[in-house]
This record gives structure tokens, sequence and C-alpha cells, in this order.
């Protein structure tokens, strides 16, 4: 008997040690270390599905954070509303030897509402847990279940979400029955999936081992066009009392547009008002323009995510009684108010933000757009109005929504379109600038500055601030040495391409450089070209540059009258498929004219050539750090 209890400690302590090893740091393999700062050891979901829009999901992930900078990639963070519910297991602490620290305590892990700034109405929460310990590295292990209703998406599978995270296991399955359809996107998967089926259910998984962790490269396309990731939908889509299919886009728009059918209606106030404003106009953009500064000047953006209000807007009523609304609110109500004086327009999805991202035209799913717009039809050039935004120009959409396919809501169903690519053109940056330089190396400047396009695009902090920090910002955003700004002015064209121009008077001291008799004028200190800061060994990515663009520099330098040019420098030409930079430099008198033209190409450039797309680069950097030798009379 007392063998028989030894025995039995004995197989105890081999799988107390056995289980400790599991997660043990020693058994990590060093390709996974590498350009890595959290590895997920284990990750296994299994999502069942019980109706066409219920299901729940069983979650168990395994995080090793090798240094501090991978605790967020570790940090338990569950959202959820009214249409589901969250059962935390347990979470649990390892050490460097896989050696359980403790037990993480129900009572440590938050639940919060979820607001992102500027949501008034949410019904969203969160579970959320960040993991901490003194010494690294350690392991966090998580196991929780969400049970969801009003599913209109399966989700993702997505091993790989972040940069510098590696992963050494990884399974998604779903399981669901006979008489629901799937609909499936693989994008970047190698493997073959594991399908059943076995009775009236089926079932298929995706299992992914030891993959690397991606290296965050300059200029580099969407994480999520280097990854595997599988898209699931449901074909019929049913939310409350809203039904239908996601067969095709078309179908999807329906769908949608059934969402928006009744909100249109104002009130009986707000139409007289409309009908003042607009009278004796007969021309319909001016019409618009005056309808669209009426939005901005009396709505302002707010988020909605309650329910239905994630894809359902408030009805225009509501917008003028209330004064706010989120994206698919306001666009809502800038369609009704144009609807009233018989302008046609529709609002459109897009997905936002100054990376372009591909659209699946086969395949419709909730993934693919985040934000709300509006597009007014016109003859000559489609207006697309920015409802969210109460300062940007009438028919300006900056890089948030530009030059990417959006999906028009009509009552025929979903539509594709392309809003406004800005040509090279309309992305111009020009300054002409006056110097006068003493003999003590000082320069007073007038420097003024024109931004055009999605060049004025970039200046918005500096136009919507108050003069304090306009005032600020021109400091941070100069290279001249002990900058002292004497006064500023800006003067704003809000035209469909907008510009600004900003004018500058200024001194900067030390501005030149002495080596014993030599003063040394720096030629370009207005616009300097930066080096790529990485020169990889190995590039992984494309090549992105997003937009065109031009710059042009045009800078006066007038000299003491005790000094002389003793050496001027040549002008530089550099041509590339990536741009061209071209500079100039003339002598007149005490007067030294530098004229610089620097262009980007938009385009997307294999890996190979980022070599040359950086040696580019590197070779403006260095024209841009261009001098002129002045020696005393």
């Amino acid at each position: 008997m007392k063998s028989v209890l030894m025995l039995g400690i004995g197989l105890l302590i081999l799988f107390l040690k056995l289980n400790a090893q599991t997660y043990a740091i020693s058994l990590l393999s060093d390709s996974l270390k590498e350009n890595a700062h959290c590895v997920i050891r284990d990750y296994n979901e299994e999502f069942e599905l019980t109706a066409i829009n219920k299901g729940t999901d069983r979650i168990k992930e395994v995080y090793t954070i090798l240094d501090k900078e991978g605790i967020d990639d570790a940090i338990l963070s569950i959202h959820y509303d009214k249409n589901s519910s969250v059962l935390i297991k347990q979470a649990t602490l390892y050490d460097a030897s896989g050696k359980k620290i403790r037990k993480v305590k129900l009572s440590e892990i938050f639940d919060f509402p979820v607001h992102d700034g500027y949501s008034m109405y949410s019904d969203d929460r969160g579970k959320f847990f960040k993991p901490d310990f003194a010494e690294y590295p350690y392991t966090v292990e998580y196991d929780y279940e969400v049970f969801s209703t009003n599913l209109i998406s399966y989700g993702l599978c997505s091993p790989i979400n972040d940069y510098d995270l590696s992963v050494e296991h990884y399974k998604f399955s779903i399981r669901y029955p006979d008489n629901i359809k799937v609909k499936k996107k693989e994008l970047n998967v190698s493997i073959q999936s594991d399908y059943i089926h076995k009775g009236n259910i089926f079932s298929e998984s995706w299992e992914f081992n030891n993959l690397k962790a991606i290296e965050d490269e300059p200029f580099d396309i969407s994480l999520s066009e280097r990854t595997p990731i599988v898209y699931l939908m449901p074909n019929n889509l049913i939310y409350d009392d809203y039904k239908g299919t996601a067969d095709n886009w078309v179908d999807f728009g329906k769908w949608v547009f059934n969402l928006y059918i009744g909100r249109d209606e104002l009130s009986e106030d707000e139409k007289a008002s409309i009908t003042k404003m607009v009278y004796g106009i007969s021309d319909t953009i001016q019409k618009v323009k005056i309808l669209y500064q009426y939005l901005q000047d009396h709505t302002r953006y707010v988020a909605i995510t309650l329910g239905i209000g994630g894809f359902q807007p408030f009805s225009a009523k509501t917008v003028y009684e209330t004064g706010y609304g989120d994206c698919k609110a306001l666009s809502n109500y800038m369609h009704s108010l144009l609807s009233y004086i018989g302008v046609e327009s529709y609002v459109a999805l897009v997905s936002h933000g100054r990376y372009i991202k591909p659209v699946f035209k086969e395949f419709p799913n909730f993934h693919q757009f985040d934000h709300v717009i509006l597009c007014v039809p016109n003859y000559k050039d489609t207006i697309w109005l920015e409802c969210t935004d109460q300062k940007i120009p009438f028919g300006f959409l900056g890089d948030f929504t530009d030059d990417r396919d959006v999906l028009l809501i009509t009552k025929d169903g979903g539509k594709f379109a392309h809003t406004k690519k800005y040509e090279v053109s309309d992305n111009l940056r020009s300054c002409n600038s006056q110097f006068t330089i003493d003999s003590t190396g000082t320069a007073v400047c007038s420097i003024n500055t024109r931004y055009l396009g999605l060049q004025y695009d970039e200046i918005t902090e500096l136009l919507y601030s108050n003069y304090d920090e306009q005032k600020k910002w021109l400091y941070k955003n100069s290279f001249l040495p002990s900058l002292q700004i004497n006064n500023f002015n800006i003067i704003e064209n809000k035209q469909k391409i907008p510009s600004a121009i900003v004018n500058v008077s200024s001194a900067s001291r030390n501005y030149c450089s002495f080596t014993g008799k030599y003063m040394l004028l720096p030629l370009n200190l207005i616009n300097v070209q930066k080096p790529i800061q990485k020169m990889l060994k190995e590039r992984h990515s494309d090549i992105i540059i997003y937009r065109s663009s031009i710059d042009y520099d045009t800078l006066i330098y007038t000299i003491p009258t005790n000094y002389k040019f003793e050496a001027v420098p040549n002008g530089k030409t550099i041509n590339s498929k990536f741009g061209d930079y071209s500079s100039t430099i003339s002598v007149d008198g005490n007067k030294i004219v530098y004229i610089r033209k620097y262009s980007i190409t938009q385009g997307r450039y294999k890996p190979f050539e980022y070599k040359n797309f950086y040696d580019f680069v590197l070779s403006v950097s260095k024209a841009d750090n261009i001098k002129v030798m002045l020696s005393k009379n």
C-alpha cells in the first residue's frame, strides 16, 4: 500500500514538473525569439454556432512576454455589449521556468464601460487585465468564454496581429449545424484547413506552428497583407428584426439600406429654415455648399454604439434636436437635407486612415469598412463630403478617405465607387524665403510657405490651434538653430483643393558656423529630407508610397558687406523611379539664390528595390546638407 502511495506521489510530482516545463523559456526556439517582444505559446479558439446569429467562443491563450515592450500584446481585453456575456475561467502567471507564480484574482480583472473619447451613447463594455511581473521573461495564461447573440460576423482567424510578435502554436476552429452556411476568405494561408462533417455538424479548423515575428519596415504595406488571415461570415444577416443576405455586395448594401429607411424625415421648422437658406439660388453646388456649412455650424461628432447603433444611424430629426451624431448619423442628416431640396446623394461606407487597404469585391464582410461619408454625384465631378469635421473644407477628404474604394448604399443595393485621388500637382508645398546674414552668423528670416492639397492636410494641427499653440508648432517643426519668432500669420483658402500660406518673421542666431577665418552658410535648413533610419539586411515587405507630392523652395541669402563668396558648390540632380530631385545655385553680387525641387512618386515597389530607394533618399538628404564658404574681404 505504501509503495502504491509513493508511486502516486511520484507521478503527481512528475506531472507538475512536466506541466511547469510546458511554458519554460528554455523550450522556446531561438527563431521565435528573434525580433520578438512577445510570443504566443498557445492559442486555441473554438467557436461554436448554435444558430445563424448565436454562438459561444471558447478561448485559451498563453503569452510569454520577453521584455516590457511585449506587455501590450499579452493584455487581456474582451469587448462585449448587451448582445454578449463573458465568463472568465482563469488567468495565471508563470515565471521563466514555467513554474506557476500565482492565479490572478477575478477582482483584478477590470470591467468597465468602453468609450473612445467621443462616445456619448454606448453599451459597450470591456474586461481588462494587464499582466505585470518584476522579472522578464514571464508567461500569462487566459481561459474564458464569450456567448453572443445577434451575430452578423463570425470574426477572424488571425494568428499574427502585431509586429514583433511570434507564434509557437495557434489553432482556430469553427463548428456549426449543417443548416447554416458559413462563408470564408483566406489570405496568405499556405496550410490546408481540417474539414470534418459528422452527422449534422460541420467543423473546420486552421492550425499554425512556429510563425516568426515580423519586423516593422519603413514604407511597408499593411500587416494584414503580410500575415495569414481567414475572414468568416454568415450567408444570411439577422439582427433583431432586420434580415438580409450577404451573397454579394449588392445584397449586403440592401441590408444596410433598410437600416436607414424612415430616418431622413426633417422637422417642419427645419424645412422652413432650409427653404429660406437656398431661396433664389439656382446653382446646385452652391446649395450643397450652403447646407454643408449649415451642417458644420450646427452639429458635432460623437460615437454611437448603442445596440444596433453600431450600424444604424440616429434619425435626422434626432440630430437636429440634439446637435450631434456619429459618422452614420451626420452623413444621413446631410443626405436628408439634400434630399429635401431635391439633390441626390448616397451614404458611402469606407475604410478610413492614411493607409489604403484593399477591398474584397467578391467577399462581403464587416471588416472592410469602418467609417461613413457622403457622395453627391455631379455630372462634372463627384462631390465627397466628410460630415464629422466642422472645419474641413467643402469637398475635401484629405488622406483620411482619399483614393480608395467605397460602397454606396442605394435603394438598389451596394454599388462600388472610388473617392478622389489627389494628383502630384494637388499636393504641393512651395517656399519663398529671404535671409539676411550679419557678420556674427545670425540670420534675419522672412519665410513664406504655401501648402496645397494633402500637404495642407499635413498642417491641420497648426491651422486648427489657437495662437499660442500655433507658435509652439512653428518652433517644434523648424530646423533653424536658436530660433526667435518675432511674428507670424496664416492665410487659409478653403477651396475644394484647399491651401494655406504661413508667413513667419524670425531671427536665427548661429545660423552660420565658423571654421578658422571662414563662415559656413547652409543653404537649406528650411526643408531638410531626413535619411531613412533603417538600412535592412533583408527586406520582406513591398515598398509602398501611397501619394505623390512635390516641394519647391526658393531661398535668397544676402551676405554681410565685409564678406565675399570663397567657395560655392554646384547644384545637384538626382533621378529615380521613386522621385526626382534638383537644385541650382547662383550668385548675384552679395546675394546667393538656392532653388530646390523635390518630388516623390506614388507606387508599389518590390522588396529587392529597397536599397535603391534607401540610397535615393540618402542622396537627397546629403544634397540638402549643402553649405557655401564665405571669407572676409
